[in-house]
């Protein structure tokens, strides 16, 4: 029955996606930007010191909490803030991906995976705050530093979060650097309060909710 359900939940969100919708493009699309930005922000460093380079293990950190603290209180949760979190992470991404459907059954549904226009905006939005506090605070090389962490997150997640529903069979499903975050990703459909971290699970380790081992 949950079965039945899962599917036709994610056949019903799939038709809704627009005729226009190409998958390979909206692929190519973020992760060609996310990795552009990343180049660029390298490209504008000038004579590093080491006491800079400090500024990448504490972006990771903060991109990790950030990501937990969004994930976990804003799209798990009906908000007033950010209605459109959860509703298009539970309602349609948990909705169409069972624990036991994680796979796509059509390269269209990817649409269902990745971040669109809106989701992108959100995420950057996310992080001005802090650019600011380190235009203010830091040098040049410090904020260039830190932006290039935070691209590399959206990388990582949005590449991670896509190998996480490609089918076993898949040549990036079967490359064993993604295995880790595939079974923690499934887990987290099927135990909600486990596993928020799509990326490296550093916020999942701090706060206690990293699942591992079998599901219960």
């Amino acid at each position: 029955m949950a079965e039945a359900r899962c599917l036709s939940e994610r056949a019903g969100h799939a038709t809704a996606i627009p005729a226009s919708y190409r998958p390979t493009l909206h692929v190519l699309v973020n992760l060609g930007l996310g990795v552009l930005a990343l180049l660029l922000s390298l490209a504008g460093l000038a004579r590093v010191r080491a006491v800079e380079l400090l500024v990448v293990p504490s972006t990771f950190i903060a991109m990790s909490l950030l990501e937990y603290a969004s994930h976990r209180y804003l799209m798990h949760r009906s908000t007033r803030i950010l209605p459109y979190a959860f509703e298009a992470h539970v309602l349609r991404h948990h909705a169409s991906f069972g624990p036991e459907h994680m796979a796509i059954g059509a390269s269209r549904e990817i649409g269902l995976i990745l971040f669109g226009l809106r989701e992108v905006s959100l995420f950057l939005l996310a992080t001005l705050p802090g650019f600011a506090l380190l235009a203010w605070w830091g040098s040049r090389n410090v904020a260039l530093l830190a932006a290039a962490m935070v691209f590399v997150h959206f990388l990582l997640y949005e590449g991670f979060h896509l190998v996480a529903h490609l089918p076993a069979d898949h040549w990036a499903a079967r490359q064993r650097i993604f295995a880790g975050a595939r079974e923690r990703h499934a887990r987290h459909h099927a135990e909600v309060q486990t596993n928020f971290n799509v990326t490296p699970p550093f916020a999942d380790w701090l706060f206690g909710t990293l699942g591992r081992g079998p599901r219960s």
